[in-house]
């Protein structure tokens, strides 16, 4: 059966058949989940006629593997009934078992929609039941599977009905007398999972009508779903009648128009709707559908009575006040998307499929119109890729065959925003220059982005979730990606620079804590991505002034980057702010500056030291001439460059500059000061490769001493200060005091900063020695190998943390010989 798109899983309840008992059937009916009325009409009316019959809606175990249940029940049966359509052959699963079928010579198709036969099943006879009353496709059926012979004299006047034998089932064949609903979709796809929890919430109401709330933003195919559900389930009703609810206007002429059809009510259209809903009250087996309900007290106002179903599709989640249970509607999962990709582009890759799926963010009227217009166009993938992320507006402005274009959807609702809310629109545009990611917003006084009074940020949060704009959870809201691109494609020029300027306002807000505090990294994190977009955007206006405070906050992000080990996404960061900094601010403002520091650190910890000591001597020699000597940004710079001179082999002359530096912080800051106690951890290294292993030793304890006290033990910088110690302890020979201190080091490092923090990985190394030292081979050598691994896949094989790794492993193994 058909699985990830026309799923149907396992559905809950023991089997009352003989299916259910591991026993042979007569029947296997094989379908997908749109013909499911179909497969049971058929099981029906076989069982009717005493044969026995498996089908998975009656017979599936709960919690059994449904795939595996399939096959056994297949193999199990004297034959298998195909309930085919334009779905069934285009589901994977189901190909699966009518191909398996029709090699043991044991299929019987049946066509219950006018669809094409693929090639190989037109050499055998099938037949259809589609498009005849229930007599005849009952006696088809029959005919089919051999349990009747076909007739063979005439049976009298065509038009004469005969009477049925009794059969529960009801025909999937008929339409209710009262319908009105919407075509079909043909492509529909996917959404089993949905449409049974639809059905079964539904059948759940007792004492009031039965309601069933599709909720969800525009192009996520709410009023899709809703025809799907109707037509799949239409022989279960005696009326279903649609109505567009979008106004209250079109809500009583919709109700009104059912009065008309119903023959009863006369007057206004406010008399004739209440005509409608009282008629209703003395019917049972009926389905309304409010499609695009706007205004929740319009529904609470012209519910119906208690003896049918209603499905409402909405936006706005205040229609939960109403009392009814919502159901969200999202995107599509990943295997939706493809199948609908094939369902236009049959031989479409997986590669392609994948990355058209995510650029569209799996928005199903999206992932519609890019399957039709790739399809008509025969523009290739890597170019329409290429448009969409330039141009979407013109690429989602085409109206498919069941709703307006994506464009027109989202800039419908932005239009209506903008005329009820006017503050919550200018909002939405800011916030379009943020990532299609989740974004913190509250009122004034707290840690993420403020907006105003607490009155003013949830009126405007809840103005645009009223539209499904974006998807809210409490204070935080998330724009789709697509929604994002098209609000910022229909702003000209101008109204782009203003609310880009807006967003760096918003920004300029946030004070996420220190960046180098592992407890403010979840909120960096959170922040990091917007940062990002934001500062990406400034590239399309020059000129464009950043806040002081957005400034800070860029500068701290690129801080937090390195600190937390991303030190990819430090450089590429800072590069970009680097140069837009020196053209706006001038490489000797302090932000200039700053920001130069950030790129020499990422430049060094990727292993490039002599771009890193250009970048730090050249703001060594500014903030000298700007700021003096003594200045305690002029004596980090000073550090910054004594640490790449080292790297690069000049360890007497960088010796000289980082002893100059430390005795001058220690008289300018104290000798607990940070920055003092990192250029004393600094100098440490530094003597150690000079071969002072006992002055190392020295100062590093003493650093190590005064970092636990004023930061605690589990500070980063204390951590660092933890391997330095260790490594200098097995240096002069301390091997297993050396160990029990890296041991400990690891520990934290892997419980503060990851797995794959940089300090992790050089701590475990200085560990793996250690193990080596004291015997401890094959813990040494996992260890070794795992370290290894990591840095290649974080590092890359040239970066020289990987080629020391890489050496000690070697000679780990060489002087291990044969023995591991």
């Amino acid at each position: 059966m058909d699985v990830g798109t026309g799923a149907r899983g396992p559905v809950g309840g023991e089997s009352t058949s003989s299916a259910g008992s591991g026993g042979g059937v007569d029947f296997f009916v094989s379908y997908t989940g749109a013909d499911e009325a179909w497969a049971t009409w058929v099981a029906e009316v076989l069982e009717a006629a005493g044969r026995t019959v498996a089908v998975q809606a009656w017979d599936s175990p709960a919690g059994e593997n449904f795939v595996t249940w399939i096959s056994v029940q297949m193999g199990a049966a004297a034959r298998t009934v195909a309930v085919c359509s334009q779905a069934y052959f285009a589901s994977h699963w189901c190909t699966q078992e009518w191909t398996g079928a029709l090699a043991g010579r044991r299929l019987t198709p049946l066509r219950v929609a006018d669809c094409p036969v693929p090639p190989v099943l037109s050499t055998i006879s099938y037949r259809d039941l589609f498009d005849v009353d229930e007599p005849v496709a009952r006696r088809r059926l029959l005919e089919a599977v051999g349990l009747v012979h076909p007739v063979r004299v005439s049976g009298g006047f065509p038009g004469r009905p005969a009477a049925p034998p009794s059969v529960g089932a009801v025909f999937p064949g008929r339409l209710p007398a009262v319908w009105n609903v919407p075509a079909r979709n043909l492509l529909f796809t996917g959404r089993d999972t949905l449409l049974d929890g639809l059905r079964t919430q539904l059948a759940a109401g007792t004492g009031r009508v039965a309601i069933a709330a599709l909720r969800g933003a525009g192009g996520v195919g709410k009023s899709q779903l809703a025809v799907e559900f109707a037509w799949r389930y239409a022989a279960d009703y005696q009326l279903v009648w649609w109505v567009d609810a979008e106004t209250p206007a079109g809500l009583l002429a919709g109700l009104a128009a059912l009065a008309n059809t119903l023959g009863i009510g006369s007057g206004d259209l406010p008399v004739r709707a209440g005509e409608a809903l009282a008629e209703l009250g003395r019917r049972q087996s009926w389905l309304l559908v409010y499609d695009n309900v706007g205004d929740p007290a319009t529904l609470a106002r012209m519910l119906p009575p208690a003896t049918g179903r209603l499905v409402v599709t909405c936006r706005d989640p205040g229609v939960g006040r109403v009392g009814v249970e919502l159901v969200e509607v999202g995107e599509f999962t990943r295997a939706e998307s493809f199948a609908l990709l094939r369902r236009y582009l049959p031989t479409l890759s997986d590669t392609a499929a994948d990355q058209l799926a995510d650029a569209l963010g799996d928005l199903p009227l999206a992932v519609d119109q890019a399957g039709a217009f790739l399809a008509t166009s025969g523009l290739p993938v890597h170019d329409y890729l290429a448009l969409l992320a330039t141009r979407p507006a013109l690429l989602l402005a085409e109206e498919t065959l069941h709703h307006p274009g994506l464009a027109a959807t989202v800039t419908a609702a932005r239009e209506r925003l903008g005329s009820d809310h006017p503050g919550a629109a200018g909002l939405l545009d800011r916030l379009a220059f943020l990532a299609p990611e989740p974004i913190p917003l509250r009122p004034a006084g707290s840690e993420w982005l403020a907006l105003g009074d607490p009155y003013t940020t949830h009126t405007a949060l809840a103005a645009i979730s009223r539209l499904a704009l974006a998807r809210r959870t409490d204070t935080t809201l998330q724009l789709h990606r697509l929604v994002h691109a098209l609000l910022r494609a229909r702003l000209t020029a101008d109204q782009r620079r203003i609310a880009l300027a807006g967003a760096l306002d918003l920004l300029a807000t946030v004070y996420p804590g220190e960046a180098e505090d592992p407890s403010a990294w979840p909120t960096y994190a959170t922040l990091t991505p917007h940062v990002t977009a934001v500062a990406g955007h400034l590239a399309d206006f020059p000129g464009l002034a950043e806040p002081d405070g957005f400034r800070l906050l860029l500068h701290r992000t690129c801080w937090y980057l390195h600190c937390s080990g991303q030190n990819h996404s430090v450089r590429t960061l800072s590069h970009t702010t680097r140069t837009r900094w020196i053209t706006t601010l001038g490489p000797d403002h302090p932000d200039s500056q700053i920001i130069t520091t950030a790129l020499a650190t990422a430049l060094a910890d990727l292993g490039e030291h002599r771009a890193a000591r250009e970048l730090a001597e050249d703001t060594l020699t500014r903030r000298r001439r700007i700021l003096c000597d003594d200045h305690s940004l002029t004596l980090q710079s000073a550090n910054n460059l004594a640490n790449q001179m080292a790297a690069l082999g000049e360890h007497q002359a960088a010796r000289k500059l980082a002893e100059d530096t430390l005795n001058r912080m220690r008289r300018l800051l104290g000798h607990d000061h940070p920055d003092t106690l990192a250029s004393a951890n600094n100098l440490t290294l530094l003597l150690a490769d000079l071969g002072e292993h006992r002055a190392a030793r020295e100062l590093a304890e003493d650093t190590l001493t005064r970092r636990r006290r004023i930061l605690g033990d589990d500070h980063p910088h204390t951590l660092r200060s933890a391997n330095n110690l260790a490594f200098h302890r097995a240096a002069v020979g301390e091997h297993q005091v050396a160990r029990e201190l890296a041991e400990d080091t690891l520990t934290r490092c892997r419980r503060i900063l990851g797995e794959d923090h940089p300090d992790t990985l050089a701590s475990a190394q200085n560990l793996a020695i250690d193990l080596s030292v004291l015997g401890e081979h094959q813990a040494a050598r996992e260890l070794a190998e795992d370290t290894l691994t990591r840095r290649r896949r974080l590092l890359g094989d040239d970066h020289p943390h990987t080629r020391d790794s890489a050496g000690q492993l070697e000679l780990l193994l060489e002087q291990l010989g044969p023995a591991l």
